[in-house]
């Protein structure tokens, strides 16, 4: 920031009279589109700046709140309600999402979806006792692979219908698979907390908190689903889910969600890595790939 304020100082801009008056023009051509409640562009006013002798100080400060005021609004998007989230990640082609339980290092579960190549794959577990699930859309098959066992069999009509409606990039990160499952007395709000915001660095943090009715024995829950937007990319890189009981007096972490944005290759890459490629089989089953996922 030091080093920023000596720069502005010691910056000097040599500029005639007609220039003064196009870099004040272009000012107040900027700000009325990037500021709404701006009113210096009134004509008195406006003739004053650009005649006056305040006109080369205003014209070199024009160019540097411009400078700086795209650079800002370049770098953040506001998501002024849930609608605005589930839209923009609506975008998404391909996507990762890795879950976990509080205080582990490994997920519990990795889902990868991609609507292009229209399949989406489980992993379950680690290491060598790590279990596959490929649900095949193009193909209608459902492909498992655990212990170096592999078994294919046709997906039912109910398990198409459900995966028509879930392959969208919410699956198994946003609490609820579109905005019409919502809560309508949900509340979505910006998170301003210092401490929460530097936990994830380059983000915007929202919450999307609820009330959850559970069983006779259970009661109502409190839910609050924590996302980390990325600033650049605008996508998610980061959720936490919390409930609170009638009886606890503060929330506690379920489970957290890393997220990353794999190419279409990656992912037929893992496939076939870890499903198998056509023609290969064990135990008499063999593997029956989306034209175009296997290399």
């Amino acid at each position: 920031m030091d080093n920023i304020e000596q720069r502005i100082e010691q910056l000097h801009l040599s500029t005639s009279t007609e220039t003064d008056r196009r870099i004040l023009d272009d000012a107040f051509v900027a700000f009325r589109k990037e500021s709404q409640g701006l009113h210096t562009q009134e004509p008195g006013i406006r003739q004053w700046l650009a005649t006056g002798r305040m006109a080369k100080p205003l014209a070199a400060a024009a160019v540097i709140l411009i400078a700086v005021g795209l650079f800002i609004s370049g770098r953040s998007k506001d998501f002024d309600s849930v609608e605005d989230f589930y839209r923009n990640l609506g975008n998404v082609a391909n996507i990762c999402v890795s879950t976990f339980e509080p205080g582990q290092s490994s997920p519990i579960q990795q889902v990868w979806t991609s609507q292009d190549l229209k399949v989406r794959l489980f992993k379950t577990g680690i290491g060598d006792r790590a279990r596959f699930a490929l649900l095949d859309l193009a193909n209608k098959v459902e492909t498992t692979m655990y212990l170096s066992n592999v078994k294919t069999e046709p997906l039912t009509e109910e398990k198409l219908r459900d995966l028509r409606q879930s392959m969208t990039p919410s699956f198994a990160l946003a609490p609820f698979f579109s905005t019409e499952d919502v809560p309508a007395s949900a509340k979505w709000e910006r998170v301003t907390d210092p401490a929460i915001v530097a936990a994830i660095g380059g983000c915007a943090v929202y919450e999307l908190l609820w009330e959850q009715k559970g069983t006779a024995s259970e009661g109502i829950s409190q839910r609050k689903w924590r996302v980390f937007i990325d600033f650049k990319t605008h996508l998610p890189k980061r959720t936490e889910s919390y409930v609170k009981s009638e009886t606890d007096s503060e929330y506690r972490l379920e489970k957290f969600v890393v997220v990353t944005y794999p190419d279409e290759s990656d992912i037929q890459e893992i496939v076939a890595n870890n499903i198998g490629r056509p023609g290969g089989s064990t135990d008499g089953a063999e593997y029956i790939g989306t034209p175009g996922i296997d290399r």
